[in-house]
């Protein structure tokens, strides 16, 4: 194999536009471990008599043909799920290419976007890599949306864009419908609201979508209904907004196995529940028992994951875990969380074993052990 560091600097790198250039790419640490907490995936399989259906739907079909241009029973079903438009629906390879398509389709430089901070990283990637100049609005004291300030924040600076992410992605908040009402009604900015992890939460802006056509809703089949390997999102919006974001998606974007897949899931939906509540009583029981170790001081959360702050160096207690084979997320780069770390929830007996292991982090003496970077 060819070893990177032989090859010259390449001289068409000028051809990449500055705003990629000075770009942080999305990056993720990759080390072994036992448990896997660090990516809010759910901690079950599709059942697997669901999946031999799909695998034997794959090998009667042809792979040498393209997939659907429009795969109208997964659309059905994703309109009786959410009781929204058939024609108010955009489907996607998960729901961050429906993030691209969206912000490729109406953003342009010298656009203004605003955002909470923290928040899920992508809408400013996405964002500033198409010239947009983004405005974001910290959170409050206790990572709960200042509503006031984003409101005031629309009004002066009148952006092509707003983002919100409900439950917010580190934080687990959501942002309340009155409250959300007051920024549609004083805008006619795009209110994008992605729900990705509605299901764990009940709480969406759905209600208000048939009022304000200004306001997108994206989802996602990566959280809840256990897809994350398969990439399968999709956008609630006006069928007139969805008309035309289509135009810049690329066809046969969703691969035909991703299809059958989603659909049967949406199908056999009742399982889902049973699985959704089934983590909400762990990330309820885990958020007690946090509360009772020293020097750890969890926020509630309305996602299927657990920010919390430590007393102790966030990155020692990081490495302590992750030496017991825990991989949780450390998000202390983010804006305002220097001294916080996220969990995902997962199965009772991971979720047992992550507070015995940081309850031992930081009650005993940590031996700085050698930083993953």
């Amino acid at each position: 194999m060819k070893r990177f560091d032989s090859i010259k600097p390449a001289q068409s790198i000028s051809a990449i536009r500055p705003e990629v250039r000075n770009l942080s790419a999305y990056t993720l640490i990759q080390v072994e471990h036992e448990i896997k907490a660090n990516q809010n995936e759910s901690p079950f399989d599709i059942p697997v008599e669901l999946k031999k259906q799909v695998f034997r739907y794959a090998e009667t079909r042809s792979w040498s043909r393209y997939p659907k241009l429009v795969p109208t029973e997964f659309i059905d079903e994703l309109a009786k799920y959410t009781t929204w438009y058939k024609e108010g629906i955009l489907i996607g390879n998960g729901s961050d290419e429906i993030l691209q398509i969206l912000t490729l389709a109406t953003i342009e430089r010298g656009n203004k976007v605003v955002m909470p901070a923290p928040t899920y990283g992508i809408y400013k990637l996405l964002s500033s890599s198409l010239g947009a100049q983004v405005l974001e609005v910290p959170l409050n004291a206790d990572y709960t949306f200042k509503v006031d300030r984003l409101l005031a924040t629309v009004q002066r600076e009148t952006p092509q864009m707003v983002f919100i992410c409900s439950p917010n992605n580190p934080t687990g908040c959501v942002i309340h419908k009155d409250e959300l009402r007051l920024l549609l009604s004083s805008t006619k900015a795009l209110i994008v609201v992605d729900e990705a992890y509605y299901e764990f939460s009940g709480s969406t802006c759905l209600p208000l979508l048939e009022k304000y056509d200004n306001l997108l809703i994206l989802r996602t089949f990566s959280k809840a209904f256990s897809l994350a390997g398969l990439r399968v999102g999709y956008l609630l919006a006006h069928p007139d907004l969805v008309k035309e974001i289509a135009k810049v998606k690329m066809p046969y974007n969703l691969n035909f196995f991703s299809i059958a897949a989603a659909t049967l899931v949406l199908q056999h939906r009742e399982l889902l529940q049973q699985r959704v509540e089934y983590i909400r009583q762990q990330r309820d029981r885990v958020f007690r028992q946090m509360q009772k170790i020293p020097g750890v001081k969890p926020y509630p959360s309305e996602a299927n994951f657990i920010l919390f702050e430590l007393d102790k160096d966030v990155k020692l207690v990081f490495q302590s875990l992750l030496k017991e084979g825990i991989l949780i997320r450390d998000v202390s780069h983010y804006p305002m969380l220097s001294k916080a770390l996220r969990v995902s929830i997962g199965l009772e007996e991971e979720n047992t074993r992550f507070l015995e292991c940081l309850r031992k982090a930081v009650t005993e003496e940590i031996i700085e052990p050698q930083v993953v970077e």
